[in-house]
């Protein structure tokens, strides 16, 4: 008799980036997928999953959940420093161009939870690029953490929480500083950092530096 896989459900944001995580890992789980946080209850009761893993989710996951199963989420960041809303656009804006991406286990306050694995990353390029190293980065913690058996472990040393970052106006403050705004917000679901000028706006995307100019694509639309 073939030997029943174990169900995880993965909660995340529908794109390509969970499209890859979930199909990498079909072939060693019975994966589950959800991408509504008003139907997580009735999911979590009718699945009864081994392991629930979050990426990219950003919503709060009740503490019924995390206590009676083992919640995961994924979380970009040198903790417990780098906790709370836009971990990856906030360090960017800190000048932070290496980061740690974590395995978590769910608990509150938000982020705390004991680590099960970390690996460096680079926070140069847009967020697209961003995530391109992250997801291969998720897929392989989360057969080790199963499979493996790992053990997570208390993080140590002083927290700083972010609060997310909700205006994606650009600030002109320098080169460096626009390029890094508008790479920041370039991918997945995130609006595109932007300018109000003259009853317009104009988005900005694929931008690169060229020495003291950027070079980038602009939408622009009445407001």
């Amino acid at each position: 008799m073939e030997k029943r896989k174990i169900k995880i459900l993965v909660l995340s944001k529908q794109n390509k980036y969970s499209e890859k995580y979930i199909s990498s890992l079909s072939e060693f789980f019975d994966v589950h997928f959800n991408s509504d946080p008003n139907n997580l209850n009735q999911t979590i009761k009718r699945l009864e999953p081994q392991w629930v893993f979050a990426l990219h989710w950003g919503y709060k996951i009740e503490k019924s959940i995390y206590l009676n199963y083992n919640c995961v989420s994924f979380h970009t960041g040198n903790l417990p420093d780098d906790r709370g809303g836009s971990p990856i656009q906030n360090q960017i804006i800190n000048g932070k161009l290496i980061s740690m991406v974590n395995a978590i286990k769910i608990d509150e306050p938000i982020d705390s939870g004991d680590i099960y694995l970390s690996e460096q990353i680079s926070l140069q390029g847009s967020i697209a690029d961003i995530f391109e190293l992250i997801i291969p980065i998720c897929i392989d913690f989360t057969k080790k953490i199963i499979l493996d058996g790992i053990k997570p472990k208390p993080q140590i040393g002083k927290s700083n929480t972010y609060k997310r970052k909700k205006n994606n106006e650009l600030v002109l403050k320098s080169i460096s500083s626009i390029y890094d705004q508008i790479r920041m917000l370039d991918g997945l679901d995130y609006p595109k950092s932007y300018i109000n000028l003259g009853g317009y706006i104009f988005e900005f995307s694929r931008a690169k530096l060229d020495g003291e100019n950027i070079i980038a694509d602009v939408k622009i639309s009445k407001k």
